[in-house]
């Protein structure tokens, strides 16, 4: 009997294989159209993604730009919108906030490049003075204060705190040769004893001035060289060897030059300097007298600019002089020797300085003098960051407050800082 095989089971096994191919490329189909679909998702998220981050950067350059307006206008810039000049689409900054007090609310607009996406940021800003002379005392120190002579020193009423008097603040005070100083408040150097008959000169914010006006003339006084065996023994005169005065450089300007404060070798007192120093010769400077003050105040040349002349070398203020005026006073600083002779008048701080960076306490560290002979008047501030040979004459130091606040407010903005108010940055109203 013969028997024959059957070709079916080879042809069902064919159609598996096809069915189990087609099921195969199904899943693949179905795998690549989804893995597609994810790629464009995510593509586009990222798209998103860098275009809600132009936005947002574009935002936070419109807060920058409204900052250095307001640093460069102040009071003067008026709420409203300011489009953004150097990018490639509709910045806006706006601003909001109270002005006047030095106060306000910034809020930036911004868009991406394709202008698909946008963002909006809002931060508080304040702007302050780079300098701020108001709390100086009439005379500081990084030296010796060797008072001798006649002169008269009329003190900051607040330098030491509310109602506490400062007329001088040093690193030692020793008198030497004949003195016969006082010291005393404003009142008292004005209108008490032979003061009162004197002439004196009202000014517009009601300063007086009075050039022939004297403490000893007074009734009363802070202190006297008759009373005290050393000037250290005034409670206005301030003596702080043990922790010393601070650097008066560092002190007046907030520049840190010293190694205390990390300071280097790169004497940064240098490019404090030749950024807001107008150099001058001794020779030109002379030559200025009572118009001293007048390129950097309203309608000047160098209006808005820090009133700062610096001398390199020794100069000498001749006598008879007036140096800047009480409207527009000035800072001189002098690197050398510097000089104040009789019935001179300045107007502003006047600061003897030394090169004693980036360590004071080195050995053999420039040391420059400040002298004052006959009977000047200084209405400000004197400063010496080094040892001094300081006066003796019958010199007249007037602290005056409202001198030292006009050179600190004088308007500009390489005078002004602005700072962001912590935790005011939001990107929601």
């Amino acid at each position: 009997m013969e028997t024959k095989s059957t070709p079916y089971p080879q042809k069902q096994q064919g159609a598996v294989t096809l069915l189990v191919t087609v099921l195969l490329l199904a899943i693949v189909t179905i795998t690549t159209i989804y893995l597609a679909k994810v790629s464009l998702l995510e593509t586009r998220t990222s798209a998103n993604a860098n275009r809600a981050k132009e936005a947002l950067h574009h935002a936070q350059a419109g807060l920058d730009y409204g900052s250095m307006l307001y640093l460069d206008q102040g009071d003067s810039w008026a709420d409203g919108t300011v489009t953004v000049v150097g990018l490639d689409n509709g910045t806006s900054v706006s601003v909001r906030g109270d002005i006047a007090s030095d106060l306000l609310t910034i809020t930036a607009s911004g868009a991406s490049l394709d202008i698909t996406g946008n963002a909006t940021v809002k931060e508080g800003y304040g702007r302050f003075p780079i300098v701020d002379f108001g709390e100086l005392p009439p005379l500081m120190s990084n030296g010796n204060f060797p008072p001798g002579g006649t002169f008269s020193i009329v003190g900051n009423p607040n330098g030491g705190g509310t109602g506490v008097p400062v007329s001088a603040w040093v690193e030692t005070s020793t008198t030497v040769g004949v003195a016969s100083w006082q010291t005393c408040n404003m009142d008292e150097f004005l209108y008490q004893g032979g003061n009162a008959a004197d002439t004196k000169v009202e000014q517009a914010d009601g300063f007086v001035l009075c050039d022939d006006c004297r403490c000893q003339q007074a009734d009363n006084t802070l202190c006297e060289a008759g009373d005290v065996s050393d000037p250290s023994e005034c409670l206005d005169i301030v003596e702080t060897s043990e922790s010393a005065v601070p650097d008066v450089f560092e002190n007046v300007f907030g520049i840190c030059v010293t190694t205390a404060c990390g300071a280097s070798d790169d004497t940064p007192w240098q490019s404090f300097r030749d950024e807001f120093a107008t150099l001058i010769s001794c020779a030109d400077f002379q030559a200025l007298g009572a118009a001293a003050g007048d390129p950097f105040y309203e309608g000047g040349a160098k209006a808005g600019q820090l009133p700062l002349y610096w001398i390199t070398g020794d100069c000498s203020i001749p006598a008879n002089t007036q140096v800047a005026s009480y409207e527009k006073p000035i800072i001189l600083v002098v690197h050398g020797d510097l000089t104040m002779n009789s019935n001179s008048t300045f107007f502003g701080i006047m600061f003897a300085f030394s090169d004693v960076y980036p360590d004071p306490t080195a050995v053999g560290v420039e040391t420059n003098d400040i002298t004052i002979n006959g009977s000047p008047t200084v209405y400000g501030v004197i400063l010496v960051n080094s040892e001094v040979n300081l006066p003796t004459g019958s010199f007249t130091l007037v602290y005056a407050q409202n001198i030292l606040e006009r050179l600190s407010n004088n308007a500009g903005s390489i005078r002004y800082g602005v700072g962001r108010r912590a935790g005011s940055w939001t990107d929601f109203d």
